[in-house]
């Protein structure tokens, strides 16, 4: 760690012996921006056919705007544009730990709408939430969260997390915290050929630099992997079922502009 830096965590945990909250806790009408940069590697192969591999990079904006709190717990509308890319808006339910609890769809989306993102890209504070409570360089913890996705059952979010250092970024303290976290997916879509079922898990790894003030996060790095069962029921066959397989990869870096 650059001398600078060093300083500057020590320098602060001088000033928070006892440790820090991570937790998000939002209020309400507080808005932010990111800038999230995505790759995406996406290999599909269905029986009788040639693997088909797409990749895809893309730049979204997403802007956050936190519409309701209180004992419930609160709720984070999330908007995504990109150039080429339809808005597509969420609105993220969070319990009262700060944990994510739901993703919404709204404006009639479709399921597939996220495409191969996932909840590090729409709303990078679920990306290994901390538990609500004191921690410090060299904390660990464990995630185990319920989590319901648009277009699909509810699911579970289990993994680890790690705060590694704290220290200053932009005049803010902020704490850096790595975590890994598996969550299973099945999502079903109506697509040109027929409907899709995949089931799988996918694994997230992260680095992330949240703002010790409120949870709030700075930047996170990920990489999301997805090994996904595929089910096609052909249009006009809905007794025939072709399997399959789908391959994802995600590299995402999201970095706060505004707010």
């Amino acid at each position: 760690m650059p001398a600078v830096a060093a300083v500057a965590a020590l320098a602060l945990g001088a000033c928070q012996p006892r440790g820090v909250r991570l937790s998000y806790r939002p209020q309400v009408g507080d808005m932010s921006t990111y800038r999230v940069e995505v790759h995406a590697e996406v290999t599909t192969t269905i029986a009788g056919t040639a693997p088909r591999r797409t990749v895809d990079n893309q730049v979204l904006i997403a802007r956050h705007a936190v519409l309701s709190g209180g004992a419930g717990g609160s709720s984070v509308q999330v908007r995504l544009t990109g150039e080429g890319e339809a808005p597509r808006t969420f609105v993220v339910r969070l319990d009262r730990a700060g944990h994510l609890a739901e993703v919404q769809r709204v404006e009639g989306l479709p399921a597939s709408a996220l495409g191969p993102l996932g909840l590090s890209e729409i709303f990078p504070a679920a990306a290994g939430v901390p538990p609500d409570r004191l921690l410090g360089p060299g904390s660990r913890w464990r995630l185990d969260e319920p989590v319901a996705l648009p277009g699909e059952s509810r699911s579970r979010l289990q993994g680890t997390g790690r705060l590694v250092e704290l220290g200053v970024v932009d005049g803010y303290k902020v704490a850096r915290v790595r975590s890994e976290f598996r969550l299973p997916v099945r999502r079903t879509s109506d697509e040109a050929q027929g409907r899709i079922l995949i089931d799988g898990d996918q694994v997230v790894e992260s680095k992330t630099v949240s703002r010790v003030d409120d949870g709030s996060v700075q930047s996170v790095e990920t990489t999301t992997t997805g090994q996904f069962r595929l089910t096609l029921t052909p249009n006009g066959s809905p007794g025939a079922t072709v399997p399959g397989q789908v391959q994802v990869v995600v590299r995402s870096v999201t970095t706060r502009v505004g707010g």
